[in-house]
């Protein structure tokens, strides 16, 4: 066994600087976008287990301005594309920049966006993008907690941080929900749309893209709602073992005086067959 002995002849060879310290520092921002689809909610990721998509800050732009181009790049309704959006943190990674020598360590800036319902249909053809950071898919959260869907270690807290941040802001501010459903037309299936999803067949893939002017905006609500829905809606954003008391949670609704209650009574939008029964409607008066 060779050893270097300590006061050895044997040269020290030089290391520059730049290979002992990242280069520079990076600053990235990363969009975890929200959706509900089927009473249920689902998480726009990188394909593979490398997590939301994520942007450069460039030096002459604002994190905002990254924020807000990430969203227009993704979604072909971008400009009233999001609910709500909110900040959850920063998280420091090692990172390296796609077709270029840069690297460092980056301080990602943390947003979570949530979409206003039937707003979350993709930019076509993203899966034929060169940059692999546009290659998404849309991923049921509750896939991603019970481990069904694997993720790289690094972007798991990126994505705990950013459900947190949604779950927290759901609790403080319910009426969150109603403003969802009053400008909600319909409640979008997942569980029949790969396309949707992310998963569309060859055939699919193949077809050409059509004109962004031709493809139709989606209808908006009629303001009218149900406090079942709300409930619905209400656990859609957390797991299913949280326990949520639904008394309180109609209380809360009601004591928002954004209700007005009408003589009408309707169907929980989506679950028609499946749940027969109906609900007292109300209309949501906005401020």
């Amino acid at each position: 066994m060779n050893t270097t002995q300590p006061g050895s002849n044997v040269p020290i060879q030089p290391q520059p600087a730049r290979d002992a310290v990242p280069r520079r520092l990076i600053v990235t921002a990363s969009v975890v976008t929200f959706a509900v689809r089927d009473w249920s909610l689902w998480m726009l990721l990188r394909d593979g287990p490398w997590g939301p998509p994520m942007r450069l800050v460039l030096g002459n732009e604002a994190v905002t301005d990254a924020v807000a181009r990430t969203i227009e790049t993704l979604l072909v309704w971008h400009d009233d594309a999001p609910l709500i959006q909110l900040k959850a943190g920063w998280q420091e990674q090692q990172v390296s920049v796609w077709n270029s020598p840069e690297q460092g360590a980056a301080i990602s800036l943390i947003h979570s966006v949530l979409l206003r319902a039937n707003r979350d249909e993709l930019r076509p053809n993203l899966h034929r993008q060169p940059v692999p950071s546009l290659r998404v898919r849309w991923v049921a959260v509750s896939e991603i907690e019970t481990g069904r869907y694997a993720l790289d270690p690094e972007v798991v807290p990126v994505l705990q941080a950013a459900l947190h941040t949604l779950r927290s802001q759901i609790q403080r501010d319910p009426e969150i929900v109603l403003r969802y459903l009053a400008d909600m037309a319909s409640m979008g299936a997942a569980s029949a749309s790969k396309a949707w999803r992310g998963q569309a067949n060859d055939d699919q893939q193949n077809k050409q893209t059509l004109s962004l002017k031709v493809v139709r905006e989606p209808a908006e609500g009629d303001g009218v709602l149900t406090l079942a829905e709300a409930a619905l809606l209400y656990k859609a954003f957390f797991p299913p073992y949280e326990q949520i008391d639904l008394s309180n949670l109609r209380r809360r609704f009601l004591s928002t005086s954004r209700l007005e209650v009408l003589d009408e009574q309707r169907p929980v939008r989506g679950r028609e067959l499946d749940w027969r029964r109906v609900s007292r409607a109300y209309r949501y008066k906005e401020k």
